[in-house]
């Protein structure tokens, strides 16, 4: 089975921007990326942290202070030639990706789409040469290219 396959047994609501961070979001998203994890036979025990802290920072912070502080400490996302760099946990930033989709409204593509859509979109950044760099082999080491 394929990991659409896989998911489609699996209840997932759908989130609008505006809605993210919510304890709700947080356990749909969470839940997402730990069975795309595990589907994928990737799966780790630090997964079951993932984007812990942004319902607790939502409480009192507004939703762009959050993500703000949660896309510069957590490795899963890639930083930006203006960031300061930062090791960054590529396995995990494509799982994120490719489960978004089940989560986000915004966020339809896979992984793989993901990747084709930066490359040919943006331009040349270092952010995306550091993609380029490190995304391709973790796709086709989770079977998730094309």
């Amino acid at each position: 089975m394929n990991i659409n396959e896989l998911m489609s047994k699996h209840y997932f609501q759908k989130f609008k921007k505006s809605d993210r961070s919510s304890f709700k979001y947080w356990y749909y998203h969470w839940k997402a990326f730990n069975l795309v994890a595990y589907y994928l036979n990737v799966w780790k025990f630090k997964y079951l942290f993932h984007d812990f802290e942004k319902p607790w920072l939502k409480l009192f912070l507004p939703y762009e202070k959050v993500q703000k502080i949660h896309r510069k400490y957590n490795a899963h996302h890639i930083p930006k030639l203006t960031d300061k760099p930062k090791k960054v946990d590529w396995e995990a930033a494509v799982i994120d990706w490719e489960c978004s989709r089940f989560t986000k409204i915004d966020a339809p593509m896979t992984a793989y789409e993901t990747y084709q859509y930066f490359m040919k979109n943006r331009g040349d950044r270092y952010d995306l040469l550091m993609i380029d760099d490190n995304v391709p082999q973790i796709l086709e080491q989770f079977g998730l290219n094309g």
